[in-house]
């Protein structure tokens, strides 16, 4: 079964890696431009956010991070056994990172571009986070990749 070849490990280390890249790179990398664009002049400060649902936005993201994970190692899985049926090399490195780079475009560009299109926010903010999810999912690929 497709679930049985995943490191449930790699998905644990990746998943709280992306929170800590999450953090590095919104709150001190880019924070105060990345926060002025995305939340307005003074930041969150004119957010009236309470403790409980900063609680339940940090166990969401965990969630959503770890289901990440997963989603990317079973891609990662099939797309290295397609290059058998398909012809292309499976297992050399830098085909497995235009591969993570074209899923990465093709699933965050929408959600990244969206903000700017839907929400009206800067595109700092849409550089901001197309870019951790470009490191993101080039952490996600290094590690699947070193330790499966």
């Amino acid at each position: 079964m497709l679930f049985d070849v995943i490191n449930y490990w790699a998905v644990f280390v990746t998943g709280i890696l992306s929170l800590v890249l999450g953090f590095l790179w919104m709150a001190v990398i880019w924070a105060k431009p990345y926060q002025k664009h995305m939340y307005g002049k003074n930041g969150q400060e004119q957010l009236n956010v309470s403790k409980a649902d900063k609680i339940q936005s940090f166990v969401i993201y965990i969630v959503v991070s770890f289901v990440t994970s997963i989603a990317f190692a079973i891609c990662l899985e099939l797309w290295q056994a397609g290059g058998q049926a398909f012809g292309y090399d499976g297992e050399r490195l830098s085909n497995a990172f235009w591969f993570t780079m074209l899923l990465a475009a093709g699933y965050t560009l929408p959600f990244t571009v969206g903000k700017k299109v839907w929400q009206f926010k800067s595109w700092l903010v849409v550089a901001v986070d197309t870019s951790y999810e470009i490191v993101r999912f080039t952490m996600l690929l290094l590690v699947f990749w070193f330790w499966t």
